[in-house]
C-alpha cells in the first residue's frame, strides 16, 4: 500500500508505459492510478450483476428486496418481478472503487496531462447473478388455508385459532415481489379482514353468493343490473358487509355505464364453476351424465353451464363405463415443474392436450412454453382414436 506522499506522478506513469511498449500518442482518456485503501474489507459487500432495466429501476430510487426464510434459496423482489439469485465466481480480480473513469463517455474526453488517483475499497472473487423466475406462490395458499374465515361467529372457536397474517407478513414469508403477492391474493379470492388476509371458508363462501343470488330472484333482478347498495344494505343484516362487497367483487364486475346507482353483472363462468365445485367436493366420483344434469339444474336460472366451465377444477375419466367426473384442482397441485409432472402422470397414466394443458398454464403462460414443457418431460403416441397422448418419459413414482 502506498501513502499519499509515495503516489505515482505522470513522469513515472509514462515511464511504465514506455517499459510496456506503449507509445503515448496511443493513449486515449484519462489516466488513473489505482491504490489500495488501509481500510481493505470485502467482508461488508456483496455483487449483484444487472441490467440496464434493473439499474434504471434502482436509480429510480425503489428498493431491491432479498425474501427467504432459513429453508430457502433466496431470490430478489423487484415492485413487479422476481429474480432467482445465484452466486457465480470469476477467475478474474474484481476491484471494488467509488470512483473511476470506466464509462464510454469518459474515455473520450482526452486529458493525458492529467493523472487521476483512486482508491480501491474491496476485491471480490465472487457475484450474485439475477435469473427471472416464476414467484413462489403456492406457499401463500398453504399460509391461508390454515385458518380460513367462515363468520365472526366461529373465530373465537379452536378450530379457526390458526395464524392469521397481514400484508407485511406475506412480503416477509412468501418469495414474490408485492404486485405478484397481490395478483395471487385476488386470483385466491382472499379478503382482508380487520387487517389480516383470509381465505374464505368454502361453504361460507358459496352461502354468501346464495344469499346474493336469492335477493336478485326475489327481487327479479337480471343478471347484469344488480344493485350494489341495496344489495349490501338488505344482507348486512346477515353477513359482514364487507364480505358481501368482497363476493360481489370476486362473481361480479361493476356496470361501467349504470350512471349514479352502481349497479354489478354477475360472471356466470365464475357462479358456475363454484355450482359445480360445490357438487363435487362432497363425492369421490359422479356419474359424468348425472353430474352434468344436477349441475345444469343447480345453477341460477338463466345461467347456461359447459364442460370449459370445469378447466382446471375437475378431471373426467372418459375410458371408464360410465364415464365419471372427480374434483381435481390445479391449485392442490406441486409448483415445481418435475413433480408436477410426476403427480399428473401418478394420477393419469395418459392425458390428451387440451386435458393437460389447464394444468401446466401456471407453470408456462402460452402454448409454445406449455409445448416445451411437454417436450422435456413427456413422451407422445397416437392412440386407436388417432388422438395424441403424452405420457411420462421417466418412471413415475
Amino acid at each position: 500500500m502506498e501513502d499519499v506522499d509515495e503516489r505515482r506522478n505522470l513522469q513515472q506513469v509514462m515511464a511504465i508505459a514506455s517499459v510496456a511498449k506503449l507509445d503515448p500518442e496511443d493513449l486515449v482518456g484519462q489516466p488513473q492510478c489505482l491504490y489500495f485503501s488501509r481500510d481493505l474489507n470485502t467482508s461488508n459487500m456483496k455483487l449483484i450483476e444487472v441490467d440496464g432495466a434493473i439499474m434504471s429501476y434502482i436509480e429510480e430510487g425503489k428498493d431491491l428486496v432479498i425474501r427467504g426464510e432459513k429453508t430457502d434459496s433466496a431470490v430478489l423482489c423487484l415492485d413487479d418481478m422476481t429474480f432467482d439469485l445465484k452466486e457465480a465466481e470469476t477467475s478474474n480480480t474484481l476491484l471494488l472503487l467509488d470512483q473511476c473513469f470506466a464509462g464510454p463517455d469518459e474515455f473520450e474526453v482526452n486529458t493525458p496531462e492529467e493523472l487521476h488517483h483512486f482508491e480501491v475499497q474491496g476485491v471480490a472473487h465472487e457475484y450474485y447473478e439475477l435469473r427471472p423466475m416464476r414467484p413462489r406462490l403456492q406457499k401463500l395458499q398453504t399460509l391461508l388455508e390454515k385458518n380460513p374465515y367462515a363468520g365472526d361467529l366461529y373465530e373465537d372457536s379452536p378450530s379457526h385459532a390458526g395464524p392469521k397474517y397481514s400484508t407485511e407478513d406475506l412480503l416477509d414469508m412468501v418469495q414474490a415481489s408485492r404486485k405478484e403477492i397481490e395478483a395471487e391474493l385476488k386470483k385466491l379470492r382472499a379478503c382482508c379482514v380487520k387487517g389480516l388476509w383470509r381465505l374464505l371458508d368454502f361453504d361460507y363462501e358459496f352461502e354468501v353468493l346464495s344469499q346474493i343470488i336469492s335477493l336478485m330472484e326475489e327481487n327479479s333482478w337480471k343478471m347484469d343490473e344488480i344493485p350494489l347498495n341495496e344489495t349490501l344494505e338488505t344482507l348486512e343484516v346477515l353477513k359482514p358487509r364487507c364480505i358481501l362487497q368482497h363476493v360481489m367483487d370476486c362473481f361480479g364486475d361493476q356496470n361501467e355505464d349504470s350512471g349514479d346507482l352502481i349497479k354489478y353483472r354477475l360472471q356466470e363462468d365464475g357462479i358456475c364453476r363454484m355450482y359445480a365445485e360445490m357438487l363435487l367436493k362432497h363425492t369421490d366420483k359422479f356419474n359424468l351424465s348425472e353430474f352434468l344434469q344436477a349441475w345444469r339444474q343447480s345453477v341460477p336460472e338463466g345461467m347456461i353451464t359447459n364442460e370449459n366451465q370445469l378447466r382446471g377444477l375437475s378431471l373426467i375419466d372418459r375410458a371408464s363405463k360410465p364415464q365419471v367426473i372427480s374434483l381435481f384442482k390445479v391449485s392442490s397441485l406441486p409448483e415445481d415443474e418435475k413433480e408436477r409432472f410426476n403427480f399428473l402422470f401418478r394420477v393419469k397414466e395418459r392425458w390428451t392436450m387440451d386435458e393437460i394443458t389447464p394444468y401446466l398454464e401456471n407453470l408456462a403462460p402460452d402454448k409454445l412454453k406449455i409445448g416445451a414443457l411437454l417436450q422435456k418431460h413427456a413422451r407422445t403416441s397416437v392412440g386407436p382414436d388417432g388422438v395424441r397422448v403424452y405420457n411420462s418419459k421417466r418412471p413415475v413414482t
